[in-house]
């Protein structure tokens, strides 16, 4: 009994099945009480029904679930994501796709950026787990973004809301720059649910500032780096 897409490079579990259930179930627990886990990534939940990811959840109670579905569309992702009952996060790939074709392109800024991803909408962005390469991804030329633009990218995802993962190999290159962005998200104290003001948005340029807990505010530009006329010394933050 199939729920999901196929995919050759693993088992391909038949989740109705009360004894994988049960199976699944023992395993999770097995994670959380006897190995100290906190939360699970589940692989290519395209394989499979939501609905067992909720029944999954609901039954471990991980601190913090997320799953890797693969799409670049966020609306599909969303969909994903309520279909599990809001149970889980899923991975950003419309924003992680959106900033390799604008940082690698150097333009095309407002259109990618303004608002076609998971953690720019109000209502789902606290599911969003954000990135800019992963151990998939990386290994594409295609996918990745180019050396030129990793602290670009980063320094966008450090900036928005959502849950932000540095890739390993990018924090042993670029620690110095990316623990800057990461103190700076963390003393204006922007979390996964943090306000967005768009301040700019232009085929060179996307700025937007986020609202810490506080009321302090971090401003990112994106292409240009000349300052919108608009920014005052209250939309970010030193």
């Amino acid at each position: 009994n199939d729920s999901g897409d196929d995919f050759d490079g693993a088992r391909d579990l038949d989740h109705s099945s009360t004894h994988v259930q049960t199976t699944v179930k023992a395993y999770l627990d097995f994670l959380l009480g006897d190995l100290g886990y906190a939360g699970f990534r589940y692989d290519m939940v395209k394989g499979y029904a939501p609905a067992y990811t909720k029944l999954y959840n609901e039954n471990a109670k991980p601190t913090y679930p997320v799953g890797e579905y693969w799409d670049g569309n966020y609306s599909n992702l969303q969909t994903w994501v309520a279909n599990t009952g809001n149970t889980s996060a899923a991975f950003d790939f419309a924003l992680k796709y959106n900033l390799r074709d604008c940082c690698n392109a150097n333009t095309n800024w407002g259109t990618k950026l303004s608002g076609s991803y998971l953690a720019y909408q109000n209502a789902y962005k606290r599911y969003a787990v954000t990135f800019v390469d992963n151990h998939d991804t990386y290994a594409r030329g295609n996918d990745s973004e180019t050396k030129y633009n990793i602290l670009s990218a980063n320094a966008f995802i450090l900036a928005a809301p959502g849950t932000p993962c540095i890739f390993l190999p990018h924090w042993k290159t670029y620690k110095k720059d990316i623990k800057q962005m990461i103190y700076a998200r963390n003393l204006a104290r922007i979390n996964n649910q943090s306000a967005i003001t768009q301040i700019a948005s232009s085929t060179n340029q996307y700025a937007m500032s986020t609202t810490g807990t506080d009321g302090k505010k971090v401003l990112v530009l994106m292409g240009s780096t000349t300052m919108p006329s608009t920014v005052t010394a209250s939309d970010y933050f030193l």
